[in-house]
This record gives structure tokens, C-alpha cells and sequence, in this order.
């Protein structure tokens, strides 16, 4: 029953509430990114920048709390949970890789090297050994984070993105490397710990469901599709009202 727990197949509904609130929020931040580079839009640089960090930082909290409730069920379900969090990455990552592709062909200078699903792919395979901290993962949460204080100095070959090493003068559009945002993801962990123990919300956490934040929720469930369809659809958009694109050969 809503408000009682999981309100369908297994789901929690403020949970697909906050990953709504969150794809909500980042298809504005990237329609706000897309008027930047196509048409010179300038107006609100530090709120739109603060609004960007504000909703990365969510969508990857909330994921990072997704993990802990998808996990902590596998892991009592099956003594062999690695399949399907192999299979999560190779999912997410090869997407990643795809949109790599179209990015550096399609968008001069743009291209996304190490971004949301490639970061998001990786996050799903090396959480795993991190489950069994719970809420100490509030400490290495902050490892990573004030980390990339460090790390964000440093600059190297490409292949070091993941870990936040940039080549000089390095810029893509998308970009989540490992130093800080894992830390972000790790205190999604350690929320899920405190809040949602071996997967299932603590009974005195009684949320009653609101229809009201019903389209929220949808979104919370389909984030993936929207993620992958909602950038050719502005960019689109843009094509459609504006004609050819800077940096944009079609």
C-alpha cells in the first residue's frame, strides 16, 4: 500500500521522487548548457553555475542511494551478485561510449570523454567492495571529495579523465570523474545505510505517497530514456528555431 513501503514492484516512491526531481532538474541545467554554447546565452552564470552542481550532485546521490537498496537486496537473494552489476556496467558504460562517439563526431570541441553514464557505469562495479561499510562511508566520501582537491591539480595523458587527471586546457560538456563524484555516490550509500537497512525502509520512516508527485515519480523510474532522448530533442529544437548550430555540422 502507499505510504507503507514499497508502493510497486519493490520501488519506493520518494526515491523515484528525488531521481525525478533530479532528471528533472538536469534537463534544464543542460537546455541552460546547450543556449551557452550554440547561442552565446551569458545572463545568471553563478546561479546557473551553482544550479548545475546543485543537480549533478543530486542525480548522483540519489544513485549512489539506489545502489545501497538494489545491492543489499541482491546480495540476500544470491551468493554470486557481480553478473548483474557486470552487466549494469557494460550497460551504462557502453552507452557512454556511444554517446562518446556521436559527441566527437557530430560536436566540434564537445566531445564527452568521461561523463554521467561512464561515470555512473564505473560507480556500479567499484561501490560493490564499499557496501560493507555502511555508514562509514561517510569518511571515504570525504576521501574522494577532498581529494579532488589534489587530484584536480594534476594533469596528465587522457586516459587518467576517470580519476579527475585532465591534459591541459582539457574541456568536455559532461564530465564525472571518479575524484569527487564517487564521493558523492558514497554518501548516497551511507544515507541508504541509515535509511533503508538491507534494502527495505525503516518502519518508522511511514511516508505517506502523494499523487500530487505522481509525474516526478514516472520520471524517477524511466531516467535513462529521458537522459538519452532529451539532448537531441533540444538541441533539435534549437536547430528547428534557430537554423545551423555553431559547432554543429548538421
Amino acid at each position: 500500500m502507499p505510504g507503507v513501503g514499497a508502493y510497486s514492484h519493490g520501488r519506493f516512491w520518494e526515491v523515484d521522487f528525488l531521481r525525478g526531481v533530479g532528471i528533472s532538474m538536469m534537463v534544464v541545467s543542460n537546455f541552460i548548457t546547450d543556449l551557452q554554447l550554440f547561442l552565446g546565452y551569458s545572463e545568471h552564470r553563478i546561479f546557473w553555475g551553482f544550479f548545475a552542481v546543485t543537480t549533478a550532485f543530486i542525480f548522483v546521490f540519489i544513485s549512489g542511494l539506489s545502489f545501497w537498496i538494489s545491492y543489499s537486496r541482491t546480495v540476500k537473494r544470491t551468493v554470486r551478485p557481480y553478473p548483474k552489476y557486470l552487466r549494469r556496467f557494460l550497460k551504462l558504460f557502453g552507452l557512454g561510449i556511444l554517446i562518446t562517439l556521436v559527441t566527437h563526431f557530430l560536436l566540434r570541441g564537445m566531445t564527452v570523454y568521461f561523463g554521467i553514464l561512464h561515470f555512473l557505469g564505473t560507480a556500479s562495479l567499484i561501490a560493490i567492495p564499499f557496501h560493507r561499510f555502511g555508514r562509514y562511508n561517510l569518511l571515504w566520501a570525504l576521501f574522494f571529495i577532498l581529494g579532488s582537491l589534489w587530484v584536480g591539480q594534476l594533469h596528465g595523458s587522457i586516459w587518467l579523465l576517470p580519476l579527475g587527471i585532465t591534459p591541459r586546457r582539457f574541456y568536455s560538456p559532461d564530465y564525472f570523474p571518479i575524484f569527487p563524484w564517487f564521493g558523492v555516490y558514497l554518501l548516497g550509500l551511507a544515507a541508504g545505510s541509515m535509511f533503508y537497512p538491507e534494502g527495505m525502509r525503516k518502519p518508522e520512516l511511514n511516508i505517506p505517497h502523494s499523487t500530487v508527485l505522481s509525474f516526478l515519480c514516472f520520471a524517477g523510474r524511466h531516467t535513462l530514456k529521458i537522459y538519452l532522448i532529451h539532448q537531441p530533442v533540444l538541441v533539435g529544437l534549437l536547430r528547428l528555431l534557430y537554423g545551423p548550430l555553431p559547432g554543429l555540422p548538421i
